[in-house]
């Protein structure tokens, strides 16, 4: 029995690892894509695969006639897995497929600009939806080790090599033995009862509160010189309606150019577009990383639990950005608790950590009382100072005359001369 209740576990656990290794990576490249209704319906499709189906095919491809005939795999452990692994890939790639849907776009976009190598990304990601992804992957667990159609025609349930709890209940109902199959029946179910009450354990698992966190030094550079770039045309449609209509709009290294314009005027899809975050735009030519695009959203999200993993996900040399922003006393307290203030500071203090080229801004002290957000404007100021390119797009005019050195002011998607009566409005100039 011992055997039996090892190779079962070998065999499901195996298949569902396995599985998991090429499911999670695929929803995750699928949500990330969009736009493959026609994929998932086939993925769904694929949740009601007949193992017996399953195990045909894998028993032709490993038969003396089928192509990987040389292995000599038939009847044995590993044909086993493969035959699960196939039978339990749909249900975690399309239930870890919708657990990653459920990343914003606001993160999405987060994750672009960091530049991130595709393990890195794919590690955030499954952090950010975890309980979702792993309730995927005891979706493909609970089919794996109940399976026994695929198992039995690829394994052959010999005695002391490939016979697993399901294939051996099969065997004892068969010889009358009904007593030994209710038993293996009851082992089964505690198996698997055991396994889930672990996923189910790990995903009501709550996050704790950092311990405490001492501050090093500061970085001395907060940025990097960027000579500027020019658009001829910044053209950007949605449902056909141009939401940017601008010509010859250029951004210069060392200056702080300040969008501003009426709540729908295109102020936050332009620094979007200049970030490069808009497929029909072409961005900044700056890569992206460090040395790139550092970018704080108009409703900034955290990627990690915390402010301090924040600035570790990109350069743990740069943590000393925290103090620059006022963060220290927060460092290690859990995202979900900060206030929509110290997020702006942290992803202001994420973007710094790349020691970015350009800097875009979109609203970034809306959440801050005055004194606070003059300490973060002094920054900014740094960063414009060491020569890179700063974007803010702002409806606060007080901040616009504090920090703007050029003003580029939009309404309904249009550039609007500084001279204009349409400028005055929107400046609180008063006419007459």
């Amino acid at each position: 029995m011992a055997s039996i209740v090892v190779t079962t576990l070998l065999t499901s656990g195996s298949a569902t690892l396995l599985a998991s290794a090429i499911g999670i990576p695929l929803g995750a490249k699928c949500a990330r894509r969009g736009g493959l209704d026609g994929l998932r319906v086939l993925v769904r499709t694929l949740y009601g695969l007949p193992p017996v189906v399953v195990g045909v095919l894998v028993y032709l491809v490993l038969s003396n006639r089928g192509p990987l005939s040389e292995l000599d795999l038939l009847f044995t452990v590993p044909a086993m897995i493969l035959a699960q692994t196939l039978l339990v890939l749909p249900l975690i790639w399309g239930g870890t497929w919708s657990a990653f849907d459920a990343i914003t776009n606001d993160h999405r976009e987060a994750l672009d600009v960091l530049g991130l190598e595709a393990a890195q990304r794919l590690r955030i990601e499954v952090g950010l939806v975890w309980r979702g992804v792993l309730n995927g992957v005891a979706l493909g667990f609970g089919r794996a080790i109940a399976e026994v159609g695929s198992v039995l025609m690829v394994g052959g349930n010999i005695a002391g090599q490939t016979r697993v709890l399901t294939t051996s209940i099969v065997l004892e109902t068969s010889r009358g033995d009904l007593g030994a199959a209710v038993t293996q029946g009851g082992l089964l179910l505690v198996i698997a009862l055991a396994a889930m009450f672990t996923i189910e354990g790990v995903r009501l698992m709550r996050p704790r509160n950092g311990s405490a966190w001492t501050s090093p030094e500061t970085p001395g550079s907060l940025a990097v010189a960027h000579q500027g770039h020019a658009w001829a045309t910044i053209n950007v449609e949605r449902d056909g309606v141009n939401v940017l209509d601008l010509e010859a709009i250029e951004v210069r290294g060392g200056e702080i150019l300040v969008v501003m314009g009426a709540s729908g005027a295109g102020k936050s899809t332009l620094p979007r577009a200049m970030a490069g975050l808009l497929p029909d735009v072409d961005g900044l030519p700056v890569k992206r990383g460090p040395g790139g695009v550092g970018r704080v959203a108009q409703n900034p999200v955290m990627l990690t639990s915390h402010a301090v993993a924040e600035i570790e996900l990109v350069d743990p040399a740069r943590l000393g950005l925290l103090e620059d922003v006022g963060l220290v006393d927060v460092a290690m307290r859990q995202a979900a608790v900060l206030s929509g203030g110290e997020r702006q500071r942290v992803s202001l203090a994420r973007a710094l950590a790349l020691q970015p080229s350009a800097l875009i801004l979109d609203e970034f002290t809306s959440g801050l009382d005055l004194s606070t957000t003059l300490v973060v404007e002094e920054v900014v100021r740094r960063v414009a100072k060491e020569g890179a390119v700063v974007v803010l797009a702002t409806h606060d005019l007080a901040q616009a005359r504090r920090l703007a050195d050029r003003r580029l002011l939009l309404a309904a998607g249009r550039s609007v001369h500084e001279d204009s009566e349409m400028a005055a409005m929107m400046l609180g100039e008063v006419q007459g």
